[in-house]
């Protein structure tokens, strides 16, 4: 067995250089004029929106900020922050109004009126009941669906928000002639940690062959900034959810269990390599076998 130190070790490097290049090309090749991403303030835009100004420079770059009531206000001024640091081109539209006339928040009307802790305490509460109802991980039954109206809720709630920005981040790629640049890498792409036509679609995904912790080191490499690399990693869609707290494991053990499933070792090396117990091992491939129908288009007869 190989030290499980050095699986997920990359050559930050090269894999920024071919990144570029791999930027570079399809804006030329397609004859567009500059790139647009969407900006959250996580690690995953941050180190794109850095990335496509390596490839392309600073005035051909636009980031996009699209917040709603629901996002976190440090995360918006990080986004802010590290876009202004790169000097490009910021876009700022709050998509409140928009989800407000559609609705959404008459699924949870009251969350306009408690504090983000109260907020925060009902999602984690609420998840909890309907996990226990249903007898099923929070995270398998949103990906595989089902007739419990609590859970369909919830999941319309916050697919919605990522489905309407796409919308817009298309529309800002139009208009200036760019290349729409996604933030998904392959860690969230294989256990479906996307919302698909939301985050999951653009015209290039640069991470989409990176795990989680690849992309940190790469970010690292780049120096984005710890205030942003350190930061609990979050969808950023619901007060009180954050990514290893649904996913149920930390990056570090999910992307060597995703390393030994793509790399076709047994489970007992898996265990070896990720310290992850046998269930860990058999929730990850029930995340990857749920969630193929993600990773497709439609299905045509």
């Amino acid at each position: 067995m190989t030290d499980k130190s050095i699986l997920l070790e990359i050559n930050e490097q090269n894999t920024v250089d071919n990144i570029i290049y791999f930027i570079r090309n399809y804006i030329l090749g397609l004859k567009k004029e500059g790139a647009v991403v969407g900006l959250s303030g996580g690690i995953d835009s941050c180190v794109t929106l850095k990335l496509c100004t390596e490839a392309v420079g600073k005035n051909n770059v636009t980031a996009v900020i699209l917040p709603e009531k629901d996002s976190e206000f440090e995360n918006i001024k990080d986004a802010v922050n590290f876009a202004k640091l790169l000097e490009v081109r910021i876009i700022y539209k709050k998509i409140t109004l928009i989800l407000w006339l559609l609705r959404v928040y008459d699924l949870y009307p009251f969350s306009f009126f408690f504090k983000r802790s109260i907020q925060k305490k009902f999602v984690i509460r609420e998840r909890n009941k309907i996990s226990k109802r249903i007898n099923k991980d929070i995270f398998i039954a949103n990906l595989e669906g089902g007739n419990d109206k609590s859970l369909n809720k919830g999941i319309a709630y916050y697919r919605i928000k990522h489905r309407i920005r796409s919308s817009i981040l298309f529309y800002y790629s139009d208009l200036y002639n760019y290349l729409f640049v996604g933030t998904v890498n392959k860690t969230e792409r294989l256990t479906g940690f996307f919302v698909k036509y939301g985050d999951s679609i653009a015209d290039i995904m640069p991470l989409n062959s990176l795990y989680k912790t690849q992309v940190v080191s790469l970010a690292r490499f780049l120096n984005i900034g710890e205030k942003i690399i350190n930061k609990p990693p979050s969808p950023d869609l619901i007060p009180g959810i954050d990514d290893e707290d649904i996913i149920g494991l930390p990056y570090g053990k999910l992307d060597l269990i995703l390393f030994g499933i793509e790399h076709n070792y047994t489970d007992s090396d898996i265990k070896k390599i990720s310290s992850a117990s046998v269930k860990q091992i058999k929730d990850v491939k029930k995340m990857i076998e749920k969630s193929e129908y993600l990773r497709t288009w439609p299905i045509g007869l």
